[in-house]
């Protein structure tokens, strides 16, 4: 996949399969979720990775995510990942938190 901005971007990295892009959270959380239900031992041998809302990168199972008014994702998820949980409430929308659990749902 062609990633045209870091803004939204996120990426698998794994041990046995070639590294995966993304350019909307969104569509990680999903393929995620995916991955889990086919091979159980997924999260021992990969890590999604988010680019921050305020750059950078990190573990999206540590991030927090938020859907802010303002964003314009890729792929249209509007999720936007954060370091904190008090970070994604104040971005929010609707003054909301999501763990990497609850975007994966």
């Amino acid at each position: 996949m062609l990633v045209s901005s870091e803004s939204g971007a996120a990426e698998i990295v794994s041990a046995r399969d070639e590294t995966r892009f993304y350019d909307d959270v969104g569509c990680l959380a999903t393929d995620w979720a995916k991955r889990l239900e086919q091979r159980a031992a997924e999260a021992t041998i990969a890590t999604p990775f988010v680019r921050l809302g305020t750059g950078g990168w990190t573990d999206a199972r540590t991030a927090w995510f938020a859907r802010p008014a303002s964003a314009r994702t890729a792929m249209g998820s509007g999720l936007v990942a954060y370091a904190t949980a008090d970070e994604a409430k104040a971005a929010d929308r609707d003054g909301r938190a999501l763990a990497w659990s609850e975007v994966t749902q």
